[in-house]
Formats: structure tokens, C-alpha cells, sequence
């Protein structure tokens, strides 16, 4: 059974529509077991994808999407950065996930919020990051035919800091005759994970839920960059960004030329990702902080009122 690991929600604000709550019946519906949603630059459907993926007893799994840089002082324009994925493995996880995005949003805001190595380093423990598509750092390198040398030197970096088994990259399942970019994207990325031995994951980056919402999905977009739906210049994405279900993942990676043993392999891949996640939030836990208050106060709560 297929894993979506790398999707958006409507919490990527306007960049993709579907609440969490719907994104997770659509993937029961489909017979999976799970799925992750990688909001953009935040983790705001976090809470409510774990109370809907539990409430229909599947599986979890919180991630986000961050802009990547070698140093966060890189103020270099914000289309010009690429993409970080992260998913949390467990409750401690997500907690270092919720640190890195506040670092990403405070520190790192320049047009789009971003992360460093120093900050997943500092905060890389029980995560997962892989790096696929047109929008990742990786896509980006690739696509600029940048120096392979000093890539594969911040990948390796992201080896060690994350750990060989914890580094994965991405197989996008689009059309290649459509697409030449995603084309030499998979191709690079094939060639990468072999010379560095990493895993290769697969999935085709939800960004609505059924075929029909695609429109809908156009609309946000035009909204977001000012546009009108019937201005020519307007984003018009090709492909099919729906929550595709394992049958049509397979045909798309077929009709890419993927043999069906690469296939298969990514998939389980995908699949061997959702049973590590083991997330356990208490929803009830006080998260205020304990105040020490002094003596002649009798109880905190007068001198809380009193302040």
C-alpha cells in the first residue's frame, strides 16, 4: 500500500486547498494507512492532522516544508531558495520540528522562511529530511546545473547530521513527456541516491485533494499572486497534484520508463517510512510555564491576577 509522504494543505496559504480533516479521509478511502502533510514554511494542520488521522486510527505523520540555506544570513532573493522536507518520527521529533520552523520564521524570514545546517544540526534528532522536485534545494541545484562538487559536500553534510538512514530523496510522479524538468530532476536524483546510498522515496506533491479541485487549487494560486483567473500570465501548473492512489502513482512511474522493481522498492520505501512514525501527543498536558511565586503570596493564581 502507498504512503503520500510530501503534500500541502490549506495551511500553505493559498499555495494548496484541502483541510487536514478531508486529506486524511481521502487517503482512508484509498485503503492507506497513513499520510503526511508538509505545509509550507508551517506546521498550523499539525494538530488537526493528528486528531483526524487518529481519530480514524491511521497514522500520523507531521512534517513541513522550510527553505534550505547553508547560513541563515543568506539573504539572497527568495526564489532562488529551494526546499528542506521534514518529518517528525516521534513525539521528541515534533518537538524539534516546532523549534525549527519558530527559528525558520524569526531568523530566517526573508520573503519565505528558512533554515540552516547549524539549526538542523542543533535540532536533528528522531527527523527525516529528503529533498524532491522542482522546488527543493536539490531540484534547484540540479536544474542550474550547479557545481556538482559542493552539492554532493552539503548533502554529505546532511548525512552526518541526520544520519544516512534518516536522508532520503524524492521521486516526483509526474508526467516526464510533460514535464522535462521533473525528467532531469528524477534522473539526477536516481543517480545521487546510488553513489550515496541513500533510500529513494516516490509521491507526486498533493496540493488538492480530488482531480476536480484543480481549478480550485488555479484560483488560489491567482488570488495569491494578484492575478485574475483569465490573465495569460497567471500560474498555470501542469500535472496532476490530486492524492493519487498507489495504482496511479505506479502508471505515471511506468509511463517515466521506471522499471516495476525500482518501483515497487520506492514504494515499500514510502511504506517502511510510515511504521517508523510513532507520534504521541498528549492533547491535554498544561503547557504553561511554573511560576515560583513568592511567600507571602498564598497560591499562584492571586499572583498571577495581581500582575
Amino acid at each position: 500500500m502507498f504512503t503520500h509522504l510530501h503534500g500541502h494543505s490549506t495551511f500553505s496559504f493559498l499555495e494548496a486547498i484541502g483541510q487536514p480533516a478531508d486529506i486524511v479521509s481521502k487517503a482512508k478511502s484509498l485503503g492507506m494507512q497513513g499520510i503526511a502533510i508538509t505545509d509550507l514554511g508551517g506546521m498550523y494542520s499539525a494538530i488537526k492532522l493528528y486528531q483526524s488521522a487518529k481519530a480514524q486510527e491511521m497514522t500520523p505523520i507531521l512534517g513541513v516544508e522550510l527553505g534550505f540555506v547553508v547560513d541563515i544570513v543568506d539573504f539572497r532573493p527568495h526564489h532562488e531558495i529551494g526546499n528542506i522536507c521534514l518529518l517528525a518520527l516521534n513525539y521528541e521529533g515534533y518537538l524539534n520540528l516546532i523549534k525549527l520552523v519558530s527559528i525558520a520564521n524569526t531568523e530566517g524570514i526573508d520573503g519565505r522562511a528558512k533554515i540552516d545546517l547549524k539549526h538542523l544540526e542543533q535540532y536533528s534528532s528522531n527527523i527525516i529530511a529528503f529533498f524532491g522536485g522542482e522546488e527543493s534545494w536539490l531540484g534547484k541545484k540540479i536544474l542550474k546545473n550547479a557545481d556538482e562538487k559542493q552539492t554532493e559536500e552539503i548533502l554529505q553534510k546532511l548525512i552526518t547530521i541526520f544520519g544516512k538512514e534518516n536522508v532520503f530523496l524524492e521521486i516526483i510522479a509526474q508526467e516526464h513527456s510533460k514535464l522535462p524538468n521533473i525528467e532531469k530532476i528524477n534522473h539526477a536524483v536516481q543517480t545521487l541516491a546510488t553513489k550515496h546510498e541513500l533510500g529513494v522515496i516516490v509521491g507526486n506533491t498533493y496540493r488538492y485533494i480530488n482531480k476536480e479541485d484543480k481549478e480550485s487549487w488555479e484560483i488560489a494560486l491567482a488570488i495569491k499572486d494578484v492575478k485574475k483567473i483569465y490573465d495569460e500570465d497567471r500560474r498555470k501548473p501542469i500535472g496532476d497534484f490530486s492524492i493519487q492512489s498507489e495504482e496511479e502513482i505506479v502508471a505515471t512511474c511506468q509511463a517515466n520508463g521506471f522499471a516495476d522493481t525500482e518501483i515497487q522498492q520506492r514504494i515499500a520505501t514510502n511504506n517502511s517510512i510510515l511504521e517508523s512514525v510513532n507520534i504521541e501527543i498528549d492533547m491535554y498536558q498544561s503547557l504553561f510555564p511554573v511560576h515560583q511565586t513568592p511567600e507571602n503570596i498564598q497560591d499562584s493564581c492571586t499572583f498571577n491576577r495581581d500582575l
